[in-house]
């Protein structure tokens, strides 16, 4: 998705461009776990207000984050860390040997083939442009030690002469191409441009539409591309490589520039997108032209979405101030999704929220935040999938003894190995969800508290109820 870069004062800033970034003082590896329990910030640095963090999983399962922070001297730069499956965060890095004086957001990360990282953006390091690093195009950094280090090679993505966002995918042979958008259409690139061949360099587009918010996905054996038109006054998806195609319209003209537009590959379905109409948040299925309602998440400012090879989707929301940030899971088939969402810890204000899994039971969740008077830095927070409880029967009489069957559910069906207790008696869920207790009977009317529980699940409660 296209969005504009603040108006940041141009600097000059000297030094080597392509080196080892040093990690920033104070950024020693820490130990703490992202916990479902609270926002915990990812670095001390301050990020600026509505700046998104980009995020990428490599083949072990890690997550990479980047996102940019402003220095007290008006200079900016990019700073990357790590999230394990386990929620423990790694050393926090700068990703630019050298301060910037301009520094586009949001910028866009992957995994090259051979598994070192790619971060796509755009920006001038002094405001020369007679520097090949003043806004020649979209600029990559390339880390192949796992955010460690980073080098930054004399060539572009895609050729630019402004600034603002960009979207990166790849093609199946590993290529990466790289587009912007903006209120003239929108334009990419495959492969990567040279200095020495970027006087000579162009861009594929297409202008029948402004596009904002462009965000590039890969599906099979083409790359698409979903945008936000003014002009076609709704949202679109068009294939762009290895030909371009005719723009697809979404159902609904809600349009929102801002935030890049959320949307992933889904195994077994294509690509799927998410987004808010009439104060709604959907996914769309963009092959099928159908959307399906994600209950409980009215009147959001933005989405997110993520998708995991074994069909899951997890899709959250975050808001204006007031609104609780939120997320939901999805089916691995079909579209069966959270009866509601997972309200988190709430913040005073949020911008640009992220969503990644590593697994279907848990995801985590970036998004820019602060409490009230505190500065807007990068917030992290993890969240579990939910089980549902149910029992029959629900009720019986005073001093009859009853077997009360229970079910613990999720998204695709029964839960196994759960542990269901209630009045000192318990038991272990089958392999459909099932398990009993046998009550003896009451002498009074009365209430008696379920609990199911298991790990890398949320625990539910339920109530049982004796009548006379």
């Amino acid at each position: 998705m296209f969005v504009r870069a603040r108006s940041l004062a141009l600097l000059v800033s000297t030094g080597v461009l392509v080196a080892a970034a040093a990690a920033p003082p104070g950024s020693a590896a820490s130990a703490e776990r992202v916990t479902p329990r609270s926002w915990q910030p990812l670095t001390s640095s301050v990020s600026p207000n509505f700046a998104q963090a980009a995020v990428a999983r490599t083949a072990d399962g890690t997550q990479h984050v980047v996102w940019i922070v402003d220095n007290p001297d008006r200079t900016h730069n990019y700073e990357h860390t790590t999230i394990s499956p386990s929620g423990s965060q790694g050393r926090v890095t700068r990703v630019l040997a050298t301060d910037w004086a301009q520094l586009s957001t949001p910028v866009d990360l992957g995994v090259n083939a051979d598994g070192s990282l790619r971060l796509a953006f755009r920006g001038t390091a002094d405001g020369d442009t007679s520097n090949f690093f003043t806004y020649k195009g979209v600029y990559t950094a390339v880390s192949g030690d796992g955010g460690a280090s980073w080098v930054l090679p004399r060539e572009v993505l895609a050729p630019s002469i402004s600034d603002g966002g960009v979207t990166m995918a790849y093609t199946p042979d590993g290529t990466p191409i790289t587009g912007y958008g903006d209120t003239g259409g929108f334009h990419w690139n495959v492969g990567t441009v040279p200095e020495a061949a970027l006087p000579a360099a162009t861009v594929q587009e297409f202008t029948d539409h402004d596009a904002n918010a462009a965000s590039l996905v890969a599906t099979g054996s083409a790359v698409l591309v979903v945008y936000q038109s003014i002009r076609g006054s709704g949202i679109y998806a068009r294939q762009v490589w290895p030909f371009l195609g005719a723009p697809v319209r979404a159902p609904g003209t809600y349009t929102n520039p801002g935030q890049p537009m959320a949307v992933v590959d889904r195994p077994g379905v294509g690509p799927v997108a998410a987004y808010a109409i009439d104060g709604e948040v959907v996914l769309w299925d963009i092959a099928a032209n159908g959307i399906h309602r994600v209950r409980g998440m009215d009147g959001p400012n933005n989405v997110a979405l993520a998708s995991l090879p074994d069909g899951h989707l997890w899709v959250a929301a975050q808001g204006p101030i007031g609104y609780t940030p939120r997320v939901s899971r999805v089916s691995a088939r079909g579209w069966t999704i959270d009866r509601r969402p997972v309200r988190l810890d709430d913040l005073y204000s949020t911008f640009g929220l992220e969503v990644s899994s590593a697994g279907a039971l848990r995801a985590e969740l970036l998004l820019t935040g602060n409490e009230a008077g505190d500065p807007s830095r990068i917030q992290a927070m993890s969240a579990l999938a939910q089980m549902r409880l149910r029992a029959t029967p629900g009720r019986w009489r005073v001093n009859r003894a009853q077997r009360v069957v229970f079910r613990v559910t999720d998204v695709d069906g029964g839960v196994a190995g759960v542990k269901v207790r209630a009045a000192g008696r318990r038991c272990t869920t089958n392999g459909a969800g099932r398990c009993a207790i046998r009550f003896p009977g009451q002498a009074r009317p009365g209430r008696i508290t379920v609990k199911a529980t298991k790990r890398s699940y949320y625990p539910v409660k339920a109530k049982l109820r004796v009548r006379r």
